[in-house]
């Protein structure tokens, strides 16, 4: 009878699990390094939780995971990035990186739709079972978006680096441009009228630069992959359910976030796994000193840089012996001779295992989010050379916290870089505030990857407008009440005039009883 009842249990238990997982569905058609990493976190955090991810990607599963199946591989499709930065691409981007972003990586990539294999998943998506949400990335390739009217299900958006303007927008999480900088706002803390005032012209600015380069392409290409009676993909991008957004009040600050606006920054750093290669754990173990760590991310090549810049950096570099510095150098034949004895390179390093060592006591980087995000983690104090997009703005928001040294790239030279060094290495704020920070992002009510997994969960149980903002039925001028203060303005101007004539009226009639009375007295007297 005992058996009988263990066997009803588990069978009971094994039921409410099959019921309780879904079918997930992500389309990552980017090609970005740093964004993957990111995204695989989350949908492999999906698949351990039980469920059933199917994913479209360019990278590869190298880590296997139960439930996690690449069914589209974007491999080569697009120009790989990934080490493949130069100079070039650099100031390409820094130009106008709205522009790169709502065209090279947003109107082109929608093509990939138009693939055989993504063409079979569209025509034919799963029956048994079916799809319950699409999750795809919220950054220029909206068009993706347009899944959601195909499979009839909840999409939900995830953004790698922190919501841009038009994701904001989308969302309806109206921003109040008085105290909230904007994604492209460099600096933090109370603003003044004047940075104001172009808080608010740049958020409008690009926004409209958005709208206006993806509006036609995108939808145009919704209609020719996806079905010709496609909505506009403004309105698509209204029908979202979901944002997850790779941002944290200790990194921007507070902001008011509606309910279908979800901060994950640190998803990635909270799951990751890493360890160190042997090899290079025992040169961390025995670097007593210290070691300084500089990699200019996944994209942009330290061997790209100048030989006369390299030379410089060399030179700091050897001076801060016997603290050894650690670089990652793809080709090292690209590098001028005199490599310091106290400098290793290697062409590939496992970043987070790096800055989680001891003995790690400072980060020279780019800027990039998903980086900064884990020297905050790990309370490493950093020194900031920002290249592109919002890399500036990552870094102005470190060195505000005095967690970081900024140094311009075309100002990166060996006093510079002298100078930083014995800012970090030497002026123990930055590793206080380093240690402090850190443990305010660390603390947290719930797990960053179980409050993704709760949100995603939610919108599939009940639908995609279970989290819409009301703000997105309203103008923006609705939104900012201007016909309300309009009406409110009205009525008090018209108060004041109706009280003034009032007021004149009354007293036209005294002060004419009073001539009539003085008239009548003069005509008696007469």
């Amino acid at each position: 009878m005992e058996f009988v009842k263990l066997c009803f249990i588990l069978g009971a238990i094994s039921l409410v699990s099959e019921c309780s997982a879904y079918r997930i569905l992500g389309v990552f058609p980017f090609n970005g390094k740093s964004h993957n990493i990111v995204i695989e976190a989350l949908m492999k955090g999906l698949a351990k939780h039980g469920h059933q991810v199917d994913v479209i990607t360019h990278y590869p599963d190298t880590k296997p995971v139960k439930n996690y199946n690449i069914i589209v591989n974007l491999a080569g499709s697009t120009e790989n990035t990934m080490n493949n930065g130069t100079m070039e691409l650099v100031s390409k981007v820094a130009a106008d990186s709205t522009n790169f972003i709502a065209t090279k990586v947003g109107n082109e990539l929608c093509h990939l739709m138009g693939f055989e294999e993504m063409q079979k998943l569209i025509k034919n998506p799963p029956a048994d079972p079916p799809y319950d949400i699409v999750i795809t990335e919220a950054f220029g390739a909206h068009c993706y978006l347009g899944l959601g009217y195909v499979f009839n299900v909840p999409v939900a958006a995830i953004s790698s680096a922190m919501e841009y303007p038009w994701i904001s927008h989308y969302i309806g999480n109206d921003d109040n441009l008085a105290f909230v900088p904007n994604a492209y706002h460099i600096g933090s803390g109370k603003m003044n009228f004047w940075q104001r005032l172009k808080n608010v012209l740049i958020y409008h600015i690009e926004v409209r630069k958005f709208h206006t380069l993806t509006e036609e392409s995108q939808t145009e290409s919704m209609r020719k992959y996806l079905r010709p009676d496609m909505p506009g993909i403004r309105e698509v991008e209204k029908n979202v359910a979901l944002t997850l957004v790779n941002n944290h009040p200790v990194l921007f600050g507070v902001k008011p976030i509606t309910p279908a606006l979800v901060q994950i920054a640190g998803l990635h750093v909270e799951t990751n796994d890493e360890v160190l290669p042997t090899e290079l754990k025992e040169w961390m173990d025995a670097s007593s000193h210290g070691v300084v760590y500089f990699t200019l991310g996944s994209m942009i090549l330290i061997e790209s840089l100048p030989q006369e810049q390299i030379k410089e950096i060399y030179f700091s570099f050897e001076k801060i012996a016997p603290v050894r510095a650690l670089m990652k150098i793809v080709d090292t034949s690209k590098l001028p001779p005199g490599l310091p004895e106290n400098v290793k390179v290697l062409p590939w390093i496992p970043q987070q295992p790096v800055l989680a060592h001891p003995n790690m006591k400072a980060f020279i980087t780019h800027g990039g989010l998903g980086g900064v995000q884990e020297a905050l983690y790990y309370g490493v104090p950093m020194i900031g050379i920002p290249l592109f997009s919002d890399q500036f703005r990552n870094v102005a928001a470190f060195v505000d916290k005095e967690m970081m040294v900024k140094i311009d790239l075309d100002k990166l030279s060996e006093e510079t870089l002298d100078s930083a060094l014995r800012a970090v290495l030497q002026n123990p704020v930055y590793k206080e505030r380093s240690v402090h920070y850190s443990k305010l992002f660390r603390s947290r009510p719930i797990g960053v990857l179980e409050n993704a997994i709760y949100w995603i969960e939610y919108v599939i149980q009940n639908g995609p407008d279970s989290l819409r903002s009301p703000a997105l039925e309203f103008s923006w001028w609705q939104l900012a009440l201007l016909d309300v203060y309009a009406f409110i303005l009205l009525v008090v101007v018209l108060s004041i005039i109706l009280a003034v004539l009032a007021v004149k009226f009354i007293f036209t009639k005294i002060v004419g009883k009073s001539k009539n009375r003085i008239s009548d007295k003069k005509s008696k007297t007469r």
